[in-house]
């Protein structure tokens, strides 16, 4: 199973468009051009023609078109904060940066510019300045549950989990209806080892959003990482027959396939295999450093199955060869042996299940 780090199907940048109440084209596209080219100056032609392309999802065609327009004039706030979007959805993230600064020199009430800069410098890792541009939307408009959310996920980022808290806190106050503010007090609960408090934002959010992939998905990791495993399967099952995008319903099969070898009775471990003692002891000290075993595996171990981390996979006693069954069977989940000799080498041995 994934760690609690990385459990969640990850939150892509347009969350921040909740700043403003949900998805916002900053320009607006233009539904074609409507007058012959011959009667249209060129500023506008460019500009039409951008429109187009990005219509069609042609991010670089329609950066070049808005950029022979700005060339040669084009500066309204609305115009940069069409290019502006356009550097961002292409992730040219310090250009996107500069256009939306130009269009809030234009007009600073601008909520939607603000989601954008902010969405840019989070793409950047940039998490101090990301908080920065929220915060000034949160003054502009001090009652709006979005901005709130906006902060509580920054800050959940930043590690601040009592900040985080706070504002999502605000955010249910404000609108105890909030789909992300739900969203995010369920991932803060889990990163404090809240799994019943983790669960009811969950099943709360899933009564909102019946059709919520990542609720669902993420209620399924709950429940098998509490041990109920029938009801984890049954979350996964729900999770898949709503998911479309193939990375994500692969995610999906993987954890159910996972969970049914649990019940089943199977384990499941790596290794890394090595020549001499000195080296394993050399690779036990960099796992106690806090190291990736999966990583020191693809570095250090002989094993055919070094590339995938010295997985082993799912397998039944009498699968495997019996030495390391037995070490299997007195770890506990998460535990690493110590150098062990055995046929073949010298052996670090890790129980994932």
């Amino acid at each position: 199973m994934e760690s609690k780090k990385i459990m969640f199907f990850k939150l892509k940048y347009t969350l921040f468009l909740m700043v403003v109440g949900g998805f916002i084209c900053l320009g607006g596209w233009s539904q074609g051009i409507a007058q012959s080219e011959t009667l249209q100056p060129p500023m506008v032609l460019h500009t039409l023609k951008g429109d187009e392309y990005a219509a069609q999802g042609m991010l670089e065609l329609a950066i070049s078109e808005y950029e022979k327009a700005l060339a040669i004039g084009a500066g309204s706030a609305q115009f940069l904060n069409r290019l502006g979007e356009m550097y961002l959805y292409a992730e040219r993230f310090d250009e996107s940066l500069n256009i939306l600064h130009q269009s809030l020199s234009e007009d600073s009430e601008q909520l939607s510019v603000l989601s954008k800069l902010s969405e840019a410098f989070l793409a950047q890792g940039k998490l101090d300045s990301a908080i920065h541009y929220v915060k000034i939307a949160g003054q502009k408009a001090p009652e709006s549950p979005p901005i709130y959310s906006s902060l509580g996920f920054l800050y959940l980022q930043a590690g601040k989990l009592s900040i985080a808290k706070a504002n999502l806190d605000k955010a249910l106050i404000l609108d105890p209806n909030s789909i992300e503010a739900h969203r995010f007090m369920g991932f803060y609960y889990t990163q404090i080892d809240s799994v019943d408090r983790a669960l009811e934002y969950y099943r709360t959010l899933t009564e909102l959003m019946p059709n919520d992939v990542e609720a669902h998905n993420n209620i399924a990791f709950l429940l098998a990482q509490t041990k109920q495993f029938q009801l984890a399967l049954e979350a996964y099952e729900r999770s898949k027959k709503m998911a479309v995008d193939p990375v994500v319903l692969h995610a999906i099969n993987v954890n159910i396939e996972a969970i049914r070898a649990i019940m089943d009775g199977k384990m499941r471990a790596r290794y890394i295999l090595v020549g001499t003692a000195s080296e394993a002891r050399n690779i036990l000290e960099k796992l106690k450093e806090g190291q990736d075993f999966g990583a020191l595996a693809d570095q250090f171990s002989i094993a055919p199955n070094a590339k995938d981390g010295g997985d082993v996979g799912f397998f039944n006693k009498g699968d495997l060869m019996s030495d390391f069954e037995r070490v299997v069977e007195r770890l506990e989940i998460g535990q690493v042996s110590e150098a062990l000799t055995l046929p073949g080498g010298v052996w670090i041995i890790q129980r994932l299940n």
